[in-house]
Formats: C-alpha cells, structure tokens, sequence
C-alpha cells in the first residue's frame, strides 16, 4: 500500500468514527434543546391560563385553541407532570408526538384539570433537516478528503515519487551515479541530499574493493603460475628423498587450491561487472547430458543411480560459458555430497531445473548456504565459492536459484524470474 493512500485511509477512517458518534450525539442534544424549548413555552402558557383561571369567572373565560383542554370541576385533581405522548391517529394512519403538560388549577369559583399539549411534529421535521444536513457535510467532507489526497499525491508527493524511482534504477556497479535534484520542500531535498551523499561513498567504496579484488587476482596469478613451475621442475630433479616429496606435494596441492581461488575471485568480479562476451540461447538439457557423461567415472565410483527427467527443454538467454560454470557447480556438488549407492535426480521443465541428492543429515542453513567462503561444515576442501558463483550467474540473468529440503533431499531449483 502507497503512503498517500495509508494515510487517506487514516483520515478517512477516523472521520468517519468521529462523524459516526458525534451525529447521533449532535441529534440526541439538539432534541434535548428542542424539548427543553416546547417544555419552556407550556410553562409560560401555564401561568398564563391560571392567571386567567383565577382572574376570571369560569363562565367568562373562553378557550380558542383546541389545544388546550380545561375541564372543572373533576372528580380527582390531576398531578402536575409533563410528558410525551404518541397517539394513533386513525383519520391520518399515522403516530403524532405531542408534548404535554397537565396541571390542577384552584380558584374561587371551583377546581379545575387543565391539559396542554404541543405537537412534535415541526420539532422532527427540523431534526430531520439538521440530521440531512449532517449527513450531507459528512459526504461532502469524505468526497473533500479524497480530492485533497489526490492533489496532494500529485503535486505534494511527486518529488518524492520521482526519488523513489530514481533509487530503484540506481546501482552501485553502474557508471551513472545518483543525481537527485532539490526541490521546494526541505524535508525532501535534506533527503536527496543525504542519498546524493551516501550513493557516492558507496560507489566509491565499491570502486575501491572492486579494482582491488581485480588486481590483486591479476597480480596473482603470475607468482603462482611461477611457483607450480618450479615445482614441477623440481619433481624432475633426481635425489629427491621422501621427506622432500610430501613437502613438494603440501606446496603443489597448496598452490593448486590458491589457483581456484584466484579464479574463482576473477570469475565473481567479471560477473559483478557484466563482463559477458558470448550471450546466446542455451540449451540446459545438452549441458546437464553432457556433464552426466564427464562425470560417468565419479558416479561410478560411488555407485550412485541417476534418475533423469527432461520432459521438456529448458532454454535460457545467458553466457554460455558461466552456464556451463552454473550447472556444472550443481551437479558437481549433487555428487559430491550424495551418499555412497544412494540417488541423484535431475529434473528438466520448461522453466526450471532441479538437481536434488539424498541427505545423509538435517536440511543445509540456506540463510548461509549461497554466501562467500561459507562452508556446511569443517570437513568440506571447497573454496566456498562455488554455489555463491552459481547464486550470481543466476541473478545476472534473471533466474532464481534457490534450495529447500524434501523426502531427505538437498534440492537446488533453477527457475525464470
């Protein structure tokens, strides 16, 4: 959900709560006040009609307004109360409110009830139109709110927006730095300022690590290619005792794994950089058959079944020697870490490939797994490297490479993006 609208839900959801419980508030006082009114002006008409009562002789006096009932002499006085009262009007089918006040009156020339009463009727008519009015200040606030939520995404957020966008196409590998502009908004622009900042001490710390990973592999690789010569010169010597023979072969064992590192490095700095030369259609399946028969002695030795599925040809757009380096890493490790006379499956889909071997343990940290120089456990003589090499070819050209744990099988999904 985008801020411009969490927000609008906000205020219109809190003013609808404050509208929901303060129009019947407002309607229950507004009747009270009403009420209050009509009782104030059937007091004043009370004391008008004793007045009158006690001034005038009975035959006298004279009522006009059927709305007021005077009957003398009553068996019982009425007590003063005043009260509501809903009759049904047969005539008209319907209910009429009425305010009411009855009250004893005692004059000389005898006792007397008198009722009053005052229909409710403009009262509800005038709470209905203050109610439709509430109502339609409710709508016309509502419909403001979304007006206002819509200039303001527009014209308020837009620099924000146009920020957002520009980090999402920003890249610390990329030669275009990060150029945010200011604007008239100082949040903002002390915002664009503090990316604009720290975009460009990240490029150049990335810059740095980068040409220093770079040469110092490039550096490398002479001495070491040196050292393995004189080695091998060395075998050739005669006289070599046996004590001389395990030093030779801890160096040439030692350099050899300094080789593959170094390559290893080289390899995950030209894929950093996207230094791709022989983008093409590849066809995984030719691959994977082809590392199935390079493998043919190693799959022998530990006795293990292959169960193959190519049901269909999984064809990727991507560099077909670091596609060889992908899938060559998986298979080499399905084999590598099945156990001896187990299984090992390989699995082809149209937009997946899936290399799965039997566990002889609990399922790998995956959190771990695709990290740079991170081992499972002591006992591997793997550079770490390998599947993180694997995890960035991948991204480099939107596949996702992923592992999970099912029916005791190490499983590594390749699959589109």
């Amino acid at each position: 959900m985008k801020l411009t609208h969490y927000i609008s839900l906000r205020y219109i959801g809190v003013t609808i709560l404050v509208m929901l419980i303060s129009i019947p508030l407002f309607y229950v006082a507004i009747q009270n006040v009403l009420i209050n009114n009509i009782d104030e002006s059937l007091a004043a008409q009370k004391t008008g009609i004793s007045k009158k009562l006690q001034l005038l002789p009975s035959e006298n006096f004279v009522n006009f307004d059927d709305r007021i009932s005077i009957e003398k002499n009553p068996r019982q006085l009425l007590p003063e109360k005043i009260f509501t009262s809903d009759p049904y009007h047969k005539e008209d089918d319907e209910i009429e409110s009425y305010r009411i006040i009855e009250f004893p009156v005692k004059t000389t020339d005898g006792t007397f009830n008198v009722r009053i009463r005052q229909s409710l009727v403009e009262s509800e008519d005038l709470m209905k139109s203050i109610l439709y009015l509430l109502i339609s200040v409710f709508v016309a606030l509502t419909a403001t709110l979304l007006l206002i939520n819509i200039q303001v995404k527009k014209r308020v957020w837009k620099p924000f927006y146009h920020t957002l966008d520009q980090l999402k196409k920003f890249r610390v590998d990329h030669a275009e730095g990060l150029h945010l502009a200011r604007g008239k908004i100082n949040e903002l622009n002390d915002l664009n300022d503090s990316l604009n900042e720290l975009a460009a001490t990240n490029k150049k710390v990335f810059q740095s690590q980068k040409e220093f990973t770079e040469n110092a592999s490039h550096e490398l690789q002479t001495p070491l290619a040196i050292i393995q010569n004189n080695i091998e010169l060395f075998w050739q010597t005669d006289f070599i005792t046996e004590q001389q023979a395990e030093i030779l072969n801890d160096i040439s064992t030692a350099t050899t794994r300094m080789r593959k590192l170094n390559q290893a490095l080289l390899l995950l700095s030209k894929i950093e950089n996207k230094q791709f030369t022989n983008i093409q259609p590849v066809n995984f399946n030719l691959i994977v058959d082809t590392y199935i028969k390079n493998y043919q002695e190693q799959i022998k030795f530990k006795n293990l079944s292959l169960k193959k599925d190519f049901s269909e040809v999984f064809i990727v757009e991507i560099d077909f020697g670091l596609a060889e380096i992908l899938v060559g890493n998986l298979f080499f490790n399905a084999l590598k870490y099945a156990p001896q006379e187990s299984e090992v499956e390989v699995i082809i889909h149209k937009n997946e490939l899936k290399i799965a071997n039997h566990a002889e343990g609990s399922a790998l940290d995956q959190h771990q797994l695709f990290k740079r120089f991170q081992r499972q456990n002591t006992h591997e003589k793997g550079n770490g490297l390998g599947l993180e090499i694997a995890k960035e070819i991948a991204a480099a050209f939107h596949l996702d490479l992923k592992y999970q744990f099912e029916n005791h099988q190490h499983q590594f999904i390749l699959n589109r993006q």
